[in-house]
Parts: C-alpha cells; structure tokens; sequence
C-alpha cells in the first residue's frame, strides 16, 4: 500500500476556499437525496463523563468514509479543542484507505457551506 496522504487542519482549509465548499456541499445534498450517496445514522459511542465519539459513515462515488468526532467539553481546560476527529476516505471497491482528513476543518467547512446553500435556496428573489 502506497503512504497514506494525511491533510490537517491547515492543508485542509489551504485546498478547499468557502466558495468552492459551498459548491461542493450544494452538489452533495443533491446527490445524497438522488440517492447517489447512502449515509447510515451515525452511532455514538459515550466515554463518561469526559465526552463522547461519533462515526459517521458514508458510501458513493466509488468511496467508503467514515467521520470519526469527538465532543470533549472539557478540553478547553487541557489546552485541546473540544471537537476532535478524522475523516477517512476508502476505495469501496478494494476497501484501501486512500486519504486522512482532518475531522474539525472540514466540519467547519460544511456547516458554513449548509448555511450559505440554505439561505440561498430561502432567499427571496
């Protein structure tokens, strides 16, 4: 298996500008309700009393991914964020791990971009 190609917070965020995450999260919510993508509930796993994990699986285009999250809310007080996590992308067809993300960028990204499309699409004309 070739490396394993790992972008952080700031690659992240260097190769997706906001313009090009909204275009991108537009085209999703299209696709996913086309039924291009499945995207089963996401499971949560509690580690009490310091927080929780949550997988978030994902399926079309040819890949596999998984939104593995946490939410601590006592990181601050450590010096950590309270959001961690990482986005793995997968061939669905050989199952390889292809690509690390960065969980908390890309969520970033997205929320932002949900927004953006909403408004958007509620906006009077």
């Amino acid at each position: 298996m070739p490396e394993l190609p790992v972008l952080d917070y700031d690659a992240v965020l260097t190769a997706v500008t906001p313009t090009v995450a909204i275009d991108r999260v537009r085209e999703a919510l299209v696709r996913y309700h086309a039924g291009e993508w499945t995207m089963p509930p996401k499971v949560y796993l509690d580690s009490p009393p310091f927080g929780d994990f949550r997988a978030m699986p994902a399926r079309g285009d040819g890949l596999a991914l998984v939104k593995w999250i946490t939410s601590f809310p006592g990181n601050p007080a450590r010096g950590l964020p309270t959001v961690t996590g990482v986005i793995c992308v997968s061939d669905a067809t050989t199952g390889e791990p292809l690509m690390l993300l960065d969980a908390r960028s890309v969520t970033a990204l997205r929320t932002g971009a949900v927004a953006a499309v909403a408004a958007q699409a509620l906006a009077r004309e």
